[in-house]
């Protein structure tokens, strides 16, 4: 018995050394014996003799599955779908390849005294096997086909979630629950619950994925738009040069000169301004978004100024931050179109950059000075102060805010001689 305990010992080492090498192929790694790898076979290994030397119910050899499914989560740090995916095929492999080898020996020497030594020598031919022909069949190539085709994931649930009907039905048939039961249902609720939660992650992400390119394909065209326009503008560039220069000749006063000069800069530098805006942004998106925005407030006779400090890959999806600054630039605008007051400026300042924690965005027009306990209302579902069925825009860029954990802070600040309206929003990140 104590020699049988002891081949049966081995041979779950040797299976549990091929599915640790199957594993980490399956994620591309290489195998190291770790602390996590170390405990896993401990485990396993009380697991095993409780079953065979201490009477320890069967199902709780599904105990082991759990400790293999932890070990590639916790070792591992991918996602639960992929290292759900990789144990179970890593499973799959470890254990029916000692099957394919095992039958043939043992019809060819058939023999009940060499039953145990056979297992142990398939099992140890399967480990070599899987070791040399690893480096041919790259197992993470098979993990990665497996994972971009949702229906495989799809039917290994199914089929699992029908494994678990069936005996539900036979607890159902037989009016009782056992150990193994008990075991069932939890098994049962927690896929669910992984499948339901993927399910809806899914969806999700498709809708993600939707937004942004809706957002490129919008703000795309605005951007090659503003590239085709700087160009034009460089292309200008030394025909103006031309122009400052021959106000040389042509004016006899030193101060005309010094005025004419400096109004055709002040026309260049204007015409060039957006030049700043491909020069200060690595985000094409942004861009591209900033610049629809500039020519609608420009439209509407609104002098637009801007700081861009973003980096090209942000820690934020590029469609929320569209999404939040247009709230901000839309509802900027649109309170100062059609003021008509004498003497009023009509002026945005809008800047959007990034710290090691946040990425900020802050918005500012010129505005009659509000009251603090006012400001409080402007983010209430339909409050607005220009009619009803107004303000939606700003109840739903708090959620978006409030979503990203961030903060808004609404305030009146000075700037030019002038009072300002001010939206500041931190989004960590």
């Amino acid at each position: 018995m104590e020699v049988s305990g002891l081949v049966s010992n081995l041979k779950m080492i040797i299976e549990l050394l091929s599915f640790l090498y199957c594993l980490a192929e399956l994620f591309g790694k290489k195998l190291i014996i770790s602390i996590h790898s170390a405990v896993l076979i401990i485990v396993n290994l009380f697991i095993i003799t409780g079953i065979n030397d201490y009477r320890f119910p069967l199902y709780f050899r599904s105990l082991c599955y759990i400790a293999m499914f932890l070990y590639g989560l916790l070792y591992y740090k991918e996602s639960v779908k992929l290292t759900l995916l990789n144990c179970f095929i890593a499973i799959i492999i470890a254990s029916f390849l000692p099957l394919f080898l095992y039958w043939p020996l043992y019809f060819s020497f058939p023999s009940q005294e060499y039953v145990e030594l056979y297992a142990l020598t398939t099992v140890i031919g399967s480990l070599l096997l899987i070791v040399m022909c690893s480096r041919k069949i790259k197992l993470k190539d098979l993990s990665d086909f497996c994972i971009k085709r949702s229906k495989f994931i799809l039917g290994i649930t199914i089929l699992i979630i029908c494994g678990f009907g069936f005996e539900f039905y036979q607890i159902i048939d037989k009016h009782m629950l056992s150990g193994k039961s008990y075991f069932q249902i939890i098994y049962f609720v927690l896929i669910v619950s992984f499948v339901v939660y993927e399910w809806q992650k899914t969806r999700m992400d498709a809708e993600k994925k939707k937004a942004q390119l809706e957002m490129n394909k919008l703000y795309y065209d605005a951007y090659d738009q503003l590239i085709l326009l700087v160009r034009e503008r460089q292309h200008d560039m030394k025909n103006h040069i031309n122009a400052i220069l021959s106000l040389i000749y042509t004016t006899e006063k030193y101060e005309e000169l010094i005025e004419k000069q400096k109004e055709y800069c002040g026309y260049v530098i204007e015409q060039n301004e957006k030049t700043k805006l491909v020069l200060s942004s690595g985000n094409p998106l942004i861009a591209g978004f900033l610049y629809s925005k500039i020519r609608e407030a420009e439209s509407r006779h609104i002098i637009f100024d801007y700081r861009i400090g973003l980096r090209k890959e942000t820690a934020i999806p590029e469609y929320e931050l569209v999404d939040i600054a247009g709230i901000l630039l839309d509802n900027a605008i649109e309170a100062l179109h059609g003021t008509d007051e004498e003497n009023f400026e009509r002026k945005i300042y809008f800047s959007i950059g990034e710290t090691e924690e946040s990425i900020d965005l802050l918005c500012a027009n010129t505005s009659p000075r509000y009251e603090e306990d006012l400001t409080d209302h402007f983010f209430e579902s339909g409050y607005s102060s220009k009619g009803q069925n107004r303000g939606i825009g700003l109840a739903k860029l708090k959620r978006l805010v409030q979503n990203r954990n961030g903060t808004i802070t609404v305030y009146n600040e000075d700037r030019q001689n002038a009072n300002y309206l001010t939206f500041e929003i931190k989004l960590p990140k």
